[in-house]
């Protein structure tokens, strides 16, 4: 190689790992780093965990609590569908999900509610449904219920996701 591209390549590498010691130094600042909950099939954001509610429903076949993202106490449910499927399931206020049917209360999993199935806006990939309720008294009047298995954590994609070798030594 010469050296004006060897000069370019230490350059590359200078600021690949400049590039990553900024990003481990800000998600260093205490209190600064959300942990949002992503698509698990191509990482787009879908919930901030603030978002993240309990609503539980007497229909479930089990509920656990958990800690996602950082909120202790999240309500997992595990509901089966009627071919059989299972899911576990955590409610939230908000999400940024597209719904793609017509709302139906067929074998609703919470009692009052009509639901519609909701996908990734980017990738398409079923995420959850979204439930909205049959009479103006109910509390919440809407919600999401996003399948645990469908989503992943950012810190926990940012674990898996690190710097090829060739660029840090």
């Amino acid at each position: 190689m010469s050296n004006s591209t060897n000069r370019e390549l230490v350059k590359f590498i200078c600021y690949v790992f400049l590039a990553y010691l900024l990003d481990k130094s800000v998600k260093a600042v205490p209190g600064d780093y959300v942990d949002f909950i992503l698509c698990r099939s191509c990482g787009h954001e879908i919930l901030h965990p603030s978002a993240i509610i309990q609503v539980p429903s007497k229909v479930a076949h089990r509920q656990r609590n958990d800690t996602i993202a950082g909120r202790n106490g999240t309500l997992i449910q595990l509901f089966k569908n009627p071919d059989g499927a299972f899911f576990e399931v955590i409610s939230a206020t908000e999400a940024n999900l597209t719904e793609v049917s017509k709302p139906s209360d067929l074998m609703t999993w919470f009692p009052g509610y009509h639901w519609t199935i909701c996908v990734c806006p980017m990738c398409m990939k079923h995420v959850g449904w979204k439930y909205h309720a049959t009479s103006p008294e109910r509390k919440p009047q809407s919600f999401f219920g996003i399948i645990l298995n469908n989503i992943l954590q950012q810190s926990e994609a940012e674990s898996i996701i690190h710097i090829p070798k060739a660029y840090t030594s």
